[in-house]
C-alpha cells in the first residue's frame, strides 16, 4: 500500500501507508526537506484537501486517511492569525501552470469567505467586475497530476 506525493520541481516520491499517521507525516517532511514543525497537508487529483493538519499527532494508520495508489500534491498550511483561517500553498513548483483547474480550487479553499465572485479590478477610477470562470471541472483523473 503506497501513495505518490508530488512536490518541488516535479519530484515524485512514493510513501508507505502501512504506518501510523504521525510517522507518515514525519517521514514525509524529512523526505521533502521540510522542518518538522511545519504544518502540511495533501490535495488529491480531484482538489480535495485531506485535512492532515488536524490529525498530525494521530496514531491511526495512514491508510485510514489516504487512498492507496493515489497521487497527492504536497501543501503547506499557513495560519492567518488575524482571521484564524488557513491558507494553502502548493509545494509543487509551477503548480498554477501545470494544474490551473486545481489552482483555482486551492485559491477558493484559502479564501472560503469570498462571495464566489471574481475579484474586482479598478480601471481609471471605475470598478469593473471580471467575468466568472467556468465552474465545470474535469472528473477525478490521475493523469492531471502527472503532466
Amino acid at each position: 500500500m503506497f501513495v505518490t506525493i508530488l512536490f518541488g520541481d516535479s519530484w515524485m516520491e512514493m510513501f508507505n501507508l502501512n504506518c501510523k499517521l504521525i510517522n507518515f507525516l514525519h517521514h514525509l517532511k524529512e523526505k521533502c526537506g521540510l522542518d518538522y514543525r511545519e504544518c502540511v497537508d495533501l490535495m488529491d487529483s480531484s482538489g480535495t484537501v485531506v485535512g492532515l493538519d488536524s490529525r498530525q499527532y494521530s496514531l491511526a494508520l495512514a491508510s485510514s486517511v489516504l487512498v492507496e495508489r493515489q497521487f497527492y500534491v504536497l501543501l503547506r498550511v499557513c495560519r492567518d492569525h488575524e482571521t484564524g483561517g488557513r491558507k494553502y500553498v502548493s509545494l509543487l513548483n509551477n503548480f498554477s501552470q501545470s494544474h490551473p483547474e486545481l489552482t483555482e480550487l486551492l485559491r477558493k479553499l484559502s479564501n472560503p469567505d469570498g462571495d464566489g465572485e471574481r475579484e474586482r479590478k479598478t480601471n481609471g477610477g471605475r470598478t469593473q467586475r471580471s467575468r466568472p470562470r467556468n465552474k465545470n471541472l474535469p472528473a477525478n483523473n490521475k493523469k492531471q497530476l502527472t503532466k
